[in-house]
């Protein structure tokens, strides 16, 4: 009895020991039913986002040779998830090896109207990080978010100069209120004020992103144990380029994810993720410093977000929808909920579930005075068929340009 009751206080000691190796962020914590995720069920009959309805456009990238293998060797166009217009209309994405990569040039297809293919240039090295969402100011500089780095911009991209520009790093921590200081850890969207010029931007998770087993920068997989975990880390954030200061203005999101300013700079929205629900943060008005959850119910979780300023709608892109597992999930007890999530957190991350081929972007009417936010339409590729896993959405010149994390190619959908 003596060596069976030494035998457990060994055990014990090693699994406690171990735990920070096997729970590196901690066991997963109870989620409060009303940041539970809010999502309905995908409607198959909605195809309104393949290209057989005639709304969605490919664009492809173009190579001068014909040899496949040397195509991939060349490939530039690779993952992107933010589609960028600088101020000149010239369009750019940043590929998933931080390269700031042109797009000039744009042919239709001979055999398909909708498809084009562009001439792809690569204008700059942006480091060694992994570069998500970003925009121009109005000096042509572009801020954009590096989930390894922080808040970047580079300034001077010239593309008929052989001087190459750099980029500079502006934002890796932000002062709490008490004095500390936080880092910044997974930088994901960025916006600008159109007035203030200031920069919005998400901090998404406290979860540090790392390599996988092929040396690249595993960004999903940090959002699934954010996800999973339920501790609602995320943030929103403001750096002042006339000051150099960094402040927080809402936290508490559920991996925060797309921002989108207003035109006249009103409000941010913003996306918790894995609450399902687009959220609305007032920098002016009776409102003025807090935050509320304006939409919900939507078919999946959500991801990027940007706003038009000539119609006032803006769009908030879908990558993948609830599935029955996190369903499952969600339905047992509270505390086998956790354990279950808890148990998912240890598990290596190559038996992780897998995203549903899928892809979606709404149209959403976030409302103002007396009218109330609502959807006005959703475009959905139920099955994935012509672009999945979107999770970027850039609205320029009454069409929207959609980003992907699984896709070599951009798609644009025509609106009315």
């Amino acid at each position: 009895m003596m060596y069976q009751s030494l035998l457990l206080i060994i055990l014990a000691r090693f699994i406690i020991s171990s735990l920070p190796y096997l729970l590196p962020h901690g066991p997963a914590v109870d989620i409060p039913k009303q940041h539970q995720p809010a999502i309905s069920n995908v409607d198959p009959s909605n195809i309104s986002l393949q290209m057989s309805e005639g709304r969605l456009t490919k664009i492809y990238e173009r190579f001068d040779n014909e040899d496949d293998e040397q195509k991939e060797k060349e490939r530039l166009l690779t993952l992107p998830e933010t589609i960028l217009f600088d101020n000149n209309g010239i369009m750019y994405i940043m590929n998933d090896n931080a390269k700031l990569i042109s797009l000039t040039d744009f042919q239709k297809s001979k055999d398909n109207n909708n498809i084009m293919t562009a001439k792809t240039t690569e204008v700059a090295d942006l480091g060694v990080g992994r570069p998500l969402g970003g925009k121009f100011d109005k000096n042509n500089c572009l801020y954009y978010a590096d989930a390894i780095l922080g808040l970047a911009r580079i300034c001077n991209i010239n593309q008929s100069s052989t001087s190459k520009a750099y980029p500079e790093i502006v934002a890796t921590r932000v002062k709490l209120s008490n004095g500390k200081w936080s880092p910044i850890n997974y930088a994901d969207d960025v916006d600008i004020g159109p007035h203030s010029g200031h920069i919005y931007f998400s901090d998404a998770s406290d979860v540090k992103t790392d390599r996988n087993i092929n040396s690249k920068w595993d960004i999903e997989y940090s959002s699934k144990i954010e996800g999973i975990r339920g501790k609602r880390s995320g943030r929103i954030l403001r750096y002042k380029p006339e000051t150099g200061e960094v402040d927080i203005l809402a936290d508490g999101a559920a991996f925060a994810n797309g921002v989108a300013v207003d035109k006249d700079e009103m409000y941010i929205l913003y996306t918790s993720t894995f609450e399902g629900c687009v959220m609305k943060y007032y920098l002016q008005g009776s409102k003025k410093g807090t935050a509320e959850r304006i939409l919900d119910n939507l078919p999946g979780f959500l991801d990027g977000a940007d706003c038009s300023f000539k119609s006032g709608l803006c769009y908030v892109a879908i990558p993948t929808p609830i599935s029955g597992l996190v369903q499952t999930i969600f339905a047992l007890p509270p505390w086998m909920s956790k354990a279950v999530r808890t148990l998912l957190m240890i598990i290596p991350r190559t038996w992780a579930p897998r995203a549903e081929a899928y892809g979606a972007v709404v149209e959403i009417d976030p409302g103002r005075g007396e009218r109330r936010p609502k959807v006005v339409r959703t475009f959905q590729d139920p099955s994935g068929k012509d672009i999945q896993m979107l999770t970027g959405v850039t609205e320029h010149d009454g069409k929207v340009y959609l980003g992907s994390l699984h896709n070599n190619h951009i798609g644009v959908l025509t609106l009315d």
